[in-house]
């Protein structure tokens, strides 16, 4: 499984959001992380889609979350962005042959593994992990 820097980033953007009363500026983002705008904009596109935050246009406008912060997990950020747990091709795809295949079973519990640890931490949770290593 490998994170790519969509789903890091996305991590680092809903973190801000949540963080932030109100709606957060695409330019603010782009500003406090380096990370450019066209690239936000494409995160952000697949956030919105997600239903994990809204947005508003308008001077005052930006994003903000769609729902409270201990309601969504990492889980959802990271497949929103389509860094979900793929362990092997086959998992994914569908594996035609996992009645005869010996390792299917190890991957699929990883899989598995993995989902349920990132379901289990909430935005919430990294925001306090991240408050607590800055004190």
């Amino acid at each position: 499984m490998e994170i790519t820097s969509r789903g890091r980033y996305a991590m680092l953007i809903m973190e801000d959001i949540a963080l932030k009363e109100g709606f957060v500026s695409i330019s603010e983002i782009s500003t406090k992380h380096g990370i450019s705008t066209k690239y936000l904009e494409k995160i952000m596109t697949m956030l919105v889609k997600a239903n994990l935050v809204k947005s508003a246009r308008g001077s005052l406008g930006g994003y903000a979350l769609s729902k409270p912060a201990n309601q969504i997990t990492i889980k959802e950020i990271l497949d929103a962005t389509g860094d979900g747990a793929k362990i092997v091709d086959c998992i994914s795809a569908g594996c035609s042959n996992k009645e005869n295949c010996h390792t299917y079973a190890i991957w699929n519990t990883l899989k598995e593994l993995i989902e349920n640890y990132l379901s289990g931490i909430s935005l919430l949770d990294l925001i306090k992990k991240s408050q607590t290593k800055k004190s």
